[in-house]
């Protein structure tokens, strides 16, 4: 697995100037790129890399490459759709390739390249990062402050083993109208977040009446904003799910589609939904404590009694999950989630930890699936 750590380093004159240097090299790559309408790497060297290296001399071979690949990713993010070309701050952040750097975390020293030739600084590793320092570093990027650089070094380490001899299953269920649904009966509502995105959405639409320079530049901080805030929320319900007693989440394995029957308010809703990032935190998070995520087929889990593993899909209405045969009144979504900790149980034993996701394509064997595992579930409790 993978981490990133970030560690402060002290302002540097040839740091300063490599990083002025860079940025107009990555601007330069952007230019071609755009008037060629091309983000291909290969193409974009064959136009620039003689370029750059005759304008500025002093930026070596291997970070001539590297602002050439930033210059490429910032094309394809961006596209050639818009009318605007994308511009490089010239204090923007710097990516770092191997042959640029030499990290000696466990000496608490790091060699990087410059304009000036190479520089060692002293790394004062914070603690909470000094578990990863026998990791192998993987990836380094250089982001300027006022009075210091932040270095952030992405790591990878072994990943533990499942070091639990007994199962603990917990299923979730992640929804628009609650953010999560566990098979324990813990349920995460949405309030809050419908609240504020809902404000932040208020915003977006006074802005972009206005249309302004100063309107465009708020509506860009409104949307990190909001970013950071949905996840704040995201993480703190991933620490609760992985820090309670259940060694093994599973999660839906969903596929999102928006479709013009569904309706532009339902539509926009969708595309705010945040399930993914939900289920990475808690993966990250679960797979450090050496915990397990599972991702199943979610076919019928709506659908399906999650006590006499009848399905109908006239069981449930709204959010109430009412079935005919056995009498069972449960709220939908926690019933959903018990579907998917029973499917997670007649899986568990064909998992590794390096491999935690199952699923089956076909709808058929998935359903046969389900009503196997809650029929299985209970015969063994």
């Amino acid at each position: 697995m993978q981490r990133t750590i970030t560690i402060k380093i002290p302002h540097n004159e040839s740091v300063v100037k490599t990083v002025n240097i860079f940025n107009r090299a990555v601007q330069d790559c952007i230019d071609i790129g755009w008037g060629l309408k091309t983000f291909n790497k290969n193409e974009l060297h064959e136009f620039s890399y003689r370029l750059i290296r005759k304008t500025y001399p002093a930026l070596q071979s291997s970070l001539v490459q590297c602002a050439r690949d930033q210059a490429s990713d910032i094309l394809k993010r961006v596209g050639f759709e818009q009318d605007r070309k994308p511009i490089k701050k010239i204090d923007g952040s710097v990516r770092y390739n191997a042959r640029t750097y030499t990290p000696k975390l466990v000496k608490n020293i790091i060699n990087i390249s410059t304009v000036d030739g190479r520089k060692t600084f002293t790394l004062d590793i914070p603690e909470c990062f000094k578990k990863y320092k026998h990791g192998t570093v993987k990836g380094m990027v250089l982001a300027p402050r006022d009075k210091f650089f932040l270095i952030r070094l992405v790591v990878e380490i072994e990943n533990p083993e499942f070091k639990y001899k007994k199962v603990r299953m917990l299923g979730i269920d992640c929804g628009i109208n609650k953010i999560a649904v566990c098979s324990d009966n813990t349920f995460f509502a949405s309030k809050e977040l419908k609240k504020r995105k809902g404000e932040f959405l208020y915003l977006r639409k006074k802005l972009q009446q206005k249309g302004t320079r100063s309107a465009k530049r708020l509506l860009v901080k409104i949307s990190g904003r909001e970013k950071r805030f949905v996840a704040d929320v995201n993480h703190r319900v991933s620490k609760t799910i992985v820090n309670s007693r259940y060694n093994t989440f599973v999660f839906e394995k969903l596929s999102v589609k928006k479709s013009k029957k569904l309706g532009k308010r339902f539509n926009r809703k969708l595309g705010g939904w945040s399930f993914r990032q939900l289920q990475m935190f808690t993966e990250y998070k679960a797979l450090e404590l050496g915990k397990m995520v599972v991702y199943v087929n979610p076919a019928y889990t709506s659908q399906t009694c999650s006590v006499c593993a009848t399905t109908q899909k006239s069981f449930r209405h709204g959010n109430l999950f009412s079935c005919n045969k056995c009498g069972l009144n449960l709220d939908a979504d926690l019933n959903a989630s018990r579907n998917l900790a029973m499917l997670g149980k007649s899986i568990h034993g064909r998992l590794s930890v390096n491999q935690p996701n199952v699923s089956c394509d076909d709808v058929a064997s998935a359903k046969t699936q389900l009503q196997r595992s809650i029929v299985t579930s209970h015969l063994t409790c």
